[in-house]
């Protein structure tokens, strides 16, 4: 299988999502996204490569993505956040609107804030409308998507204390850019989970 990211510029990126620039500078001269996530490690911000990486995905493969780095990093699922889970997963699985509209009644019923929540609103937000009247169609913004995943990775990582916390931010760049040049993507877990 060949990549899954349709850029083949970390520019491309920056291009077909102008509002990124906003949080993270462009690279100055060209580069692949991969490289240039890899790049961002290294900086001052890493948290940095999870929001580019996100935006480097398509919608599907990057809720796929955020999907399985929030099941294994959010220490803190409760029962409604696994239902939510268990929705987003088969919405990644189906890929139908009706699939994709049962995430959104339950992110709209979701009570409190978590990262599956967040991963929620990432499917939710790939397509249809923001309009709940089916007269006045609002389309979704295009990098709402990316957005919400690589928030739900985030606060996922957050929750974490700080040694495997930025063991977890490497872990969700390399596992996703392993999925991205076609192999599967997988649970990413904390490295205090991984012993057990």
């Amino acid at each position: 299988m060949g990549s899954r990211i349709r850029f083949t510029s970390a520019n491309q990126v920056f291009q077909t999502y102008p509002d990124l620039g906003e949080d993270l500078d462009p690279p100055a001269s060209d580069i692949s996204p991969q490289d240039f996530a890899l790049d961002i490690l290294k900086g001052e911000d890493p948290y940095a490569a999870i929001l580019f990486f996100a935006h480097a995905l398509p919608k599907r493969e990057a809720v796929w993505w955020g999907l399985r780095c929030v099941i294994g990093l959010d220490q803190g699922k409760t029962t409604e956040d696994m239902k939510l889970l268990e929705l987003v997963t088969s919405w990644v699985q189906d890929g139908d609107e009706e699939a994709r509209l049962a995430v959104q009644a339950a992110t709209d019923d979701f009570v409190g804030d978590s990262p599956s929540l967040w991963i929620g609103r990432a499917a939710s937000l790939s397509g249809g409308s923001l309009s709940p009247n089916p007269e006045f169609r609002v389309d979704t913004l295009p990098h709402l998507t990316a957005v919400c995943a690589s928030g739900a990775v985030q606060l996922a990582i957050t929750g974490l204390r700080p040694g495997p916390r930025e063991e977890a931010i490497g872990d969700c760049i390399s596992a996703g850019i392993s999925f991205a040049e076609g192999g599967a993507m997988p649970v990413v877990l904390a490295k205090q989970q991984a012993a057990v």
